[in-house]
C-alpha cells in the first residue's frame, strides 16, 4: 500500500471499508438462517418433553416419600437439590440467552417463537461471549453444573451416567478456546440454536440422575403408583433422506416387566426396559410418532398412549468466500467452509476450475489460474459409511486488476508543492488501491522512465532498475522549479501474478 502517514480521517474509510468487506465475507443464505431457527424451535420443543419427564420422576418421588419416607426421604432431597441445580442453570442459560436477543433487536412480533429480527449478526455475541469473558463464564459454569449433578450419585452410578454437558477446549486447536470457537465466527440464529442444545444436555442430564436415584431406592422393585408414557427423540431435528432416532419408555416402570411398544403397528420388544425406535425419513416438513405402551399394572392390562414431533429439513452446506464472492488468479483466496450439524471432519470440499487445500477446521485456501468459474461442491460422511452430497457455490474467477503507479505518497495528476515532490521523490510503488479486497498484495517495480519536462528548456530522459529513483534522476528533483512536470514512464513490475506494465505518473510541481 501507499507509504507515509495516514491521515485520521483516512484511518476511519480504512476502518468502514474493512468492516464492510467482513460484512461481504459471511456469504450465509436466509435458509441457512431459517433453517438454524426450525433447529432452535424443534429442540425448544424436545425440552418441554424433556421437563415434563423430569416432573413425572419428582412427582412419583414424592408420591413415593409420603408411604415411605425414612427410606425415600434422602433419595428424595438429593432429587430436589438435582432440580434446584438444573432449573438454576437453566435460568442462567435463559437469561443470557435474552441479553444475546436484546441487543440484536429481539424477535419479531415479540413472539419467542418467532425468528429474530436480526440473525445474521456475528459481532455482539462474540464482543459479549469472547470479548467480555461471557462465554468464560458459561463454561464454567457448564462444568459446574455437571460436576453438582454427578456429585449426588456415588462413584460407580456417575460412571453410568453419558452425557454432553461439559465445554472444554480443544488442545489441538490451541489458543483458540472453546468460546471463541464455538460463537467468534457463528451468526446469531446459530448461537441461540446452540443454547438451546446447552438447556437440553442440562436436562437429560437431570434427568439420567433423577432415574438414578430413583433407581436405588430400591433396585429390586419400582413402587411408583403413578405411570405415563414417554417418547423421548434423541433429536428434535433430522437431515432429510437421515434417521430419527427416540427412547420410548415409562417414566416409572418394572424393570422386570416386558413393556411391548406399539408404533404405527409395528411392534418393539424392550430391552431393560427402554424400547430404541428408528425411522428412516424422507420428505421434508412436521412427522408425527404415535402409538402406545402395553403395561401390567395393579389394575390390571393398559395401553398408555404417547405421541411426539419431530421436523425434517434438508441439510445444506455453508460455503462463503472470506474476501467477497470472487476469486483472483495467483492469489491464496481464503474460503470457509461447513455443513450445520456435521463436524468438519466429515466434511468433504472438492473444487472445479481449481484448486483446494484445507487448512484447518472450516479454513480452506483456493487456487484458481483461469479466468471464468470455479465450482466448490460439499459432501459429508454419512452413518452407513456411504457419503451424501450437500450442495455447491460457483465464484468468479478473475486477474487481479491492474496496479497503480505512485512515487511516495504522490499519485499520477498530482499538482504539489516542489517540497512536497523532493519529500516523495524517493522511491516508486505499485498499489492496487484501498478498494483491493486483499490486503497487503503488493508489485515491486523492476524498471523505468524518468523523464523530466522544465517549464523552459529541453527535456530530459533517463532509465532506471528497482525501486528507487536514480542518481540522475534525484538530481534532476533537485533542480526542480515550479511549472517543471515529472513523468514516470514505461514501468514494468512484478507481483503475484507476474510482470506487468504499469500506467504513467505524471507529477506537475506548482
Amino acid at each position: 500500500m501507499a507509504g507515509g502517514k495516514v491521515s485520521v480521517r483516512q484511518k476511519m474509510i480504512n476502518m468502514m471499508y474493512l468492516v464492510l468487506t467482513a460484512l461481504l465475507a459471511l456469504n450465509v443464505s436466509k435458509d441457512i438462517l431459517h433453517a438454524f431457527h426450525l433447529v432452535e424451535v424443534s429442540m425448544s420443543k424436545s425440552g418441554v418433553n424433556i421437563d415434563q419427564k423430569n416432573k413425572d420422576i419428582l412427582a412419583a418421588f414424592a408420591a413415593d416419600y409420603a408411604k415411605r419416607p425414612e427410606k425415600v426421604g434422602p433419595y428424595y432431597d438429593k432429587a430436589k437439590k438435582a432440580d434446584k441445580i438444573g432449573n438454576d442453570f437453566i435460568k442462567y442459560v435463559n437469561d443470557l440467552k435474552k441479553e444475546i436477543e436484546t441487543k440484536v433487536g429481539g424477535r419479531k412480533d415479540e413472539n419467542p417463537e418467532e425468528e429474530l429480527k436480526v440473525n445474521d449478526n456475528i459481532e455482539v455475541h462474540a464482543n459479549l461471549l469472547v470479548n467480555e469473558g461471557k462465554g468464560k463464564e458459561l463454561k464454567k459454569k457448564i462444568n459446574d453444573t455437571r460436576e453438582q449433578l454427578l456429585a449426588l450419585l456415588d462413584k460407580e452410578d456417575q460412571k453410568r451416567i453419558k452425557s454432553d454437558l461439559i465445554a472444554k477446549d480443544d488442545p489441538k486447536k490451541a489458543p483458540q478456546t472453546w468460546e471463541s470457537e464455538l460463537f467468534e465466527h457463528s451468526p446469531v440464529a446459530a448461537v441461540v440454536t446452540l443454547f438451546e442444545k446447552i438447556k437440553n444436555d442440562a436436562k437429560n442430564t437431570e434427568a439420567q440422575v433423577l432415574e438414578t436415584l430413583a433407581k436405588a431406592i430400591d433396585k429390586s422393585s419400582q413402587t411408583f403408583d403413578q405411570v405415563v408414557a414417554k417418547i423421548i427423540p434423541k433429536s428434535g431435528f433430522v437431515i432429510s433422506g437421515g434417521k430419527f432416532e427416540a427412547d420410548i419408555l415409562l417414566v416409572a416402570y418394572d424393570s422386570k416387566q416386558s413393556n411391548d411398544v406399539v408404533v404405527n403397528g409395528n411392534t418393539i420388544k424392550p430391552v431393560g426396559g427402554v424400547a430404541k425406535y428408528e425411522a428412516t425419513t424422507a420428505g421434508e416438513g412436521t412427522q408425527t410418532v404415535k402409538g402406545y405402551i402395553d403395561f401390567q399394572g395393579k389394575d390390571g392390562a393398559q395401553q398408555l398412549p404417547f405421541e411426539t414431533q419431530y421436523t425434517v429439513f434438508k441439510g445444506a452446506a455453508t460455503i462463503s468466500a472470506d474476501a467477497m464472492n470472487v476469486m483472483y488468479i495467483g492469489l491464496d483466496n481464503p474460503v470457509s467452509i461447513s455443513v450445520p450439524g456435521f463436524p468438519p471432519e466429515k466434511v468433504t470440499a472438492t473444487m472445479n476450475g481449481g484448486t483446494l487445500i484445507k487448512k484447518s477446521g472450516t479454513t480452506y485456501i483456493a487456487k484458481v489460474n483461469k479466468r471464468g468459474e470455479a465450482t466448490i461442491s460439499v459432501s459429508v460422511k454419512t452413518d452407513d459409511g456411504g457419503s451424501r452430497s450437500m450442495g455447491s457455490a460457483k465464484f468468479r474467477v478473475r486477474n487481479i486488476p491492474k496496479p497503480e503507479a505512485q512515487l511516495g505518497t504522490l499519485q499520477n495528476g498530482e499538482v504539489q508543492s516542489v517540497g512536497t515532490i523532493r519529500a516523495n521523490a524517493n522511491r516508486i510503488y505499485g498499489s492496487l488501491g484501498e478498494g483491493f479486497a486483499f490486503e497487503g498484495v503488493r508489485y515491486n517495480v523492476v524498471s523505468y522512465v524518468f523523464l523530466f519536462v522544465p517549464k523552459r528548456g529541453e527535456p530530459r530522459t533517463v532509465p532506471g532498475n528497482g525501486p528507487n529513483l536514480s542518481p540522475a534522476a534525484l538530481q534532476m528533483v533537485a533542480g526542480l522549479k515550479s511549472g517543471d512536470r515529472i513523468l514516470l514512464d514505461q514501468i514494468r513490475a512484478t507481483g503475484p501474478d507476474g510482470t506487468r506494465n504499469l500506467a504513467p505518473v505524471i507529477i506537475t510541481a506548482r
